[in-house]
């Protein structure tokens, strides 16, 4: 991934990110809102053939770098956050399964209340 950050005003950047998804800058952008100094975040729909990102920020002191900075932080925390409670999520079974029982290990035909009926020939049914 490559950053570039661009004045774009007094108070406002530009920032360029290369080769990234779209959800990164959305992440960012979402916690630029929280963020004290802020006015104004965007990101700039994408190009589907250009592989970058503009991000805009424009905040009422003069150093917008600074509120870049502390919300790459909030997303951070944010985002690791939620893969701790999807890792809490995916480590346990759904609630009401009891795996002793569980239909994972079994084949479909297996299952209780799936049968699978195999037609016979083919039939062809153009005119």
């Amino acid at each position: 991934m490559n950053l570039k950050i661009n004045p774009a005003g007094e108070g406002a950047i530009k920032v360029e990110i290369e080769r990234e998804d779209y959800s990164l800058a959305d992440i960012v952008h979402k916690e630029l809102l929280n963020v004290k100094h802020v006015k104004f975040s965007g990101v700039a729909p994408p190009h589907p053939l250009i592989k970058t990102l503009t991000l805009e920020v424009s905040t009422d002191s003069t150093n917008p770098t600074k509120s870049l900075k502390e919300a790459l932080e909030l997303s951070k925390a944010r985002v690791t956050e939620l893969l701790n409670l999807a890792r809490e999520s995916f480590s346990q079974p759904p609630s009401g399964v009891d795996r002793a029982n569980s239909s994972e290990d079994m084949t479909v035909s297996e299952r209780p209340g799936i049968s699978i009926e195999e037609d016979e020939e083919p039939t062809n049914s153009s005119m």
